[in-house]
């Protein structure tokens, strides 16, 4: 195994990668997001934006791919996001540098790079935790059981070798031509199905680096969310994240730019966000700042 998986610090290049479709995000924002990504981290010496069209006003160091027709169908666009698979097609990435997808929903503060040092292999891929726990038996039940029981994952963070898992798509190109429709336990949203094919080589991007908003900030009683921020030990983890990112509709950047001290905020669910340093912490600052709210 080389040297360099083990040890961040002596990783010299690796590639960040971008997937925009539609008009939801603005030029700004993948500029922005490019922008801090380099700024955090000097060894990410290339940002590749997968667009389905070519965007004027982002960065022109920002190295604009097309995506594929194949994921452009409207049942790729979906809330399925299997659109973001593209991002394993042979030709579009430099397979000789290691990758960093992250969803433009996401704010960076921390150099990215340093989740490298967490693969076990180049054979491995991360992502972050999904919902419920990720057992060694749900991977055990996977070889079993032929997949039908996977431990899943969320994708708005993924970590891997390009040149190693490109069968992602061919595989998913192959299904989709072969009749299996975008539904069911493994096909019905991108996360899903890259969990599921990556099972046996899967590893999740660890709480201490990067976390999912909603997760990380929002428990089902306000009470609860004060109580888990003021732990010392949740504290010294939360001041040193990389990154947090915001999946789904319920808490989006451009929500949280808007709230004052003490405003509160629902999801879908009807869990309480209360926007205060107590269930927040240090990094409530650092959350304002990237979204250049004072």
């Amino acid at each position: 195994m080389p040297s360099w998986i083990k040890n961040a610090e002596v990783i010299q290049h690796w590639q960040n990668v971008l997937i925009c479709w539609g008009d939801k995000y603005s030029n700004e924002q993948v500029n922005k997001l490019a922008t801090q990504i380099a700024v955090n981290d000097p060894d990410c010496v290339k940002t590749v934006l997968l667009t389905d069209v070519i965007r004027h006003g982002v960065n022109p160091s920002i190295e604009q791919k097309l995506i594929p027709d194949f994921y452009l169908k409207p049942e790729m666009r979906t809330s399925g996001c299997h659109a973001k698979l593209c991002m394993f097609e042979q030709n579009l990435l430099d397979a000789a540098l290691p990758a960093i997808f992250v969803d433009l929903d996401t704010i960076v503060f921390g150099r990215l790079g340093r989740l490298f040092g967490e693969l076990k292999s180049e054979q491995h891929l991360m992502m972050l935790p999904g919902r419920g726990h990720f057992r060694a038996l749900r991977r055990f039940y996977s070889r079993i059981f032929s997949g039908r029981k996977f431990g899943r994952a969320n994708s708005s963070v993924v970590v891997f070798h390009p040149q190693n898992w490109q069968s992602v798509a061919s595989t998913f190109r192959s299904k989709i031509e072969n009749g299996v429709k975008l539904k069911g336990e493994y096909m019905i949203a991108d996360d899903r199905y890259l969990a599921w094919y990556a099972q046996q080589q899967l590893q999740l991007v660890s709480t201490s680096h990067v976390v999912k908003f909603g997760t990380e900030f929002v428990l089902p009683a306000a009470w609860m969310s004060k109580i888990k921020g003021r732990l010392p030990w949740v504290e010294r983890r939360r001041s040193n994240l990389l990154a947090i990112t915001f999946p789904g509709t319920s808490f989006e950047p451009s929500e949280i730019a808007h709230l004052t001290k003490n405003m509160t905020l629902k999801d879908h669910r009807g869990r309480p966000l209360i926007w205060d340093d107590a269930t927040i912490g240090s990094v409530k600052n650092k959350i304002q700042c990237y979204l250049n709210v004072s």
